[in-house]
């Protein structure tokens, strides 16, 4: 399948992306990502309050001048709780859920955090495949976790590999 002539692959659209540190300016893209992605949405008060959060880790995929989406996570105590991983639709399965995902992961390698963990729901296949494509094992469920439609959360861990020198 060729691309119409204002179509992009989904390599050239990666190729495009930059990961940078959320700041204020992506607050309003972020709330209209927000709500093309979750039934209870985050507001724009409760992002700026990340902004503000010495333990927040909060990275947003940008195509050009605008945003693609954006993975959040807390460092608490040396180990990563993601908050939310969110592509615009128009832009999903082309990659930056994982260029997202693998920045938390080079950011728990980089600060050495015991281990990443996030809630999903069992449901988003695409997800879950993605997850333990890039080293998230199941270690639980949640039950109820997610509203609307009600459905229980797998809870996916990733851990870094440990290696022995002897």
């Amino acid at each position: 399948m060729t691309p119409k002539n204002n179509e992009v692959t989904h390599l050239e659209l990666t190729k495009k992306i930059r990961l940078v540190p959320m700041a204020e300016t992506h607050l309003n893209e972020l709330v209209k990502l927000e709500e093309a992605c979750f039934p209870h949405p985050w507001t724009r008060e409760a992002l700026a309050e990340e902004l503000r959060n010495p333990a927040a880790v909060f990275t947003v995929a940008m195509l050009g001048d605008h945003v693609a989406g954006y993975a959040g996570m807390q460092n608490i105590a040396g180990e990563g709780y993601v908050c939310n991983i969110a592509v615009f639709p128009q832009y999903r399965g082309a990659g930056i859920g994982r260029l997202l995902t693998g920045g938390l992961i080079r950011y728990a390698r980089q600060n050495q955090l015991s281990f990443v963990t996030l809630e999903v729901r069992p449901s988003n296949i695409v997800a879950v495949s993605l997850y333990r494509s890039l080293g998230f094992a199941e270690e639980g469920r949640r039950p109820r976790f997610y509203r609307d439609p009600q459905e229980d959360a797998l809870i996916m861990t990733w851990r870094p590999v440990e290696t022995k020198l002897e």
